[in-house]
């Protein structure tokens, strides 16, 4: 049951700023709660292979921005993708007084769950939407495979390669909830860009690094809209469960290096249908 949960930070001095890239320092943080409780299941995390059964955003303030004030509130994000995780998870959050981000201490003022939704509710409650926008609020990239010659950075949100990974982490995490074959139909031969504004940005994901083109990668961050070129020759299910997989990317993310703060989004709501004609064409009633 995918669940996302938010822990609100009070810096412990008030002249602290963190650092701007605080991907890897958050995730540390996580893990270190989490190994407190259940040394395992923090291995298990650690060490998940391909798609990790969680995702992260850095710290973050109230613009959804990194912090940059002296003393300034923080949260960050966790997206939780196996329901057996989240007990453990929240409850080592919850325990913990204080996280050390980077080198930088911060009181937790609060940790609660923002969203859950099953698998079942997420097919369920699908619709069949012609056009969805989602806000990139950490970098979104792509990368090519290690048997792709030299790996190389994709970092523009292409609507194939975003539902295609969205697909794939819904069939690694939603043992009991299939997706139709249709969707992947719907994603290889309907899905175009409709719109976007959208900036390249750096985002750390290996501090240690000292080449920093093995340290950092490039992501989108911004807006960008997806629509069927054709949805009324869209096969239905396909459409379902498309608009399914948008609605897990609020928990998923999308792309590379969501354990590392990348891939944060959101979705958002449809747009209200057009009107027939506005009120200054009518005539007198």
């Amino acid at each position: 049951m995918p669940v996302r949960i938010v822990v609100r930070l009070e810096p412990a001095r008030p002249e602290a700023v963190p650092p701007r890239q605080t991907g890897p320092a958050v995730n540390a943080a996580l893990l270190a709660a989490v190994r407190e409780v259940d040394p395992e299941l923090a291995t298990a995390l650690h060490d998940s292979p391909r798609y990790k059964p969680f995702t992260l955003t850095p710290l973050l303030d109230d613009r959804d921005n990194a912090p940059s004030a002296p003393g300034a509130a923080a949260r960050f994000e966790v997206g939780l993708l196996i329901d057996e995780h989240t007990a453990t998870v929240l409850g080592a959050l919850q325990a913990r007084p204080s996280h050390l981000i980077g080198e930088t201490e911060y009181r937790t003022a609060d940790v609660s769950i923002a969203a859950i939704a099953s698998f079942e509710d997420l097919a369920y409650r699908a619709c069949p939407r012609g056009s969805w926008g989602f806000r990139l609020l950490t970098p979104v990239s792509f990368a090519t495979a290690r048997d792709e010659g030299p790996r190389r950075e994709r970092p523009w949100p292409e609507p194939v390669r975003v539902f295609r990974n969205l697909a794939q982490r819904w069939n690694s995490f939603a043992c009991e909830v299939a997706l139709p074959e249709q969707v992947h139909t719907v994603i290889d031969q309907h899905l175009e860009t409709a719109g976007g504004q959208v900036r390249i940005m750096e985002h750390l994901i290996e501090p240690s690094q000292r080449d920093r083109r093995a340290g950092y990668r490039h992501g989108s961050v911004g807006r960008v809209s997806y629509r069927l070129a054709d949805p009324a020759n869209a096969p239905e299910e396909g459409k379902l469960a498309l608009d399914a997989l948008a609605r897990f990317a609020d928990f998923a993310g999308f792309g590379d290096r969501t354990a590392n703060g990348m891939g944060h989004v959101q979705l958002q709501p449809p747009p209200p249908p057009k009107r027939s004609g506005s009120p200054s064409s009518k005539g007198p009633r």
